[in-house]
């Protein structure tokens, strides 16, 4: 699982402001790999590093930067979603309801969230600290 989730994340290009993300991956390798490929672009995800993604999302996901730009959910501009029926389905194809739902109201009370699409934010280049609460 590790390769795949390596090879998915090295192909993405953090530039284009737009980054897709597999539900499996944790929080900290959102940080890690925009860090690696870009110093001005941040997304605002969680306190928490520790926390996979898939239930960061769909639980809500406050983070860091909300303040300036909103939950993490606010910032997820598509999902891939298989319903019950086994059809993939992306934004457009599941509607607007569904996409909203979602992202705070348990995404597994609707289907399996295979992937993410993030909206990643400008950020100034100067070093930012995040703390995990335990």
């Amino acid at each position: 699982m590790s390769h795949s989730r390596s090879m998915f994340i090295a192909s993405s290009t953090p530039q284009s402001n737009r980054y897709p993300l597999p539900s499996y991956v944790h929080v900290f390798t959102i940080f890690t790999r925009i860090a690696e490929k870009s110093k001005d672009l941040d997304f605002p995800a969680g306190v928490c590093h520790i926390v996979g993604v898939g239930g960061h999302f769909s639980g809500g996901s406050y983070g860091d930067l909300m303040r300036k730009y909103g939950l993490a959910v606010d910032n997820i501009i598509d999902a891939q979603l298989v319903n019950a029926d086994g059809k993939l389905l992306d934004r457009e194809s599941m509607g607007e309801d569904l996409f909203w739902a979602i992202r705070g109201g348990g995404a597994a009370s609707f289907g399996v969230v295979l992937a993410w699409k993030i909206r990643l934010l400008p950020v100034p280049s100067s070093p930012r600290i995040s703390f995990c609460k335990s």
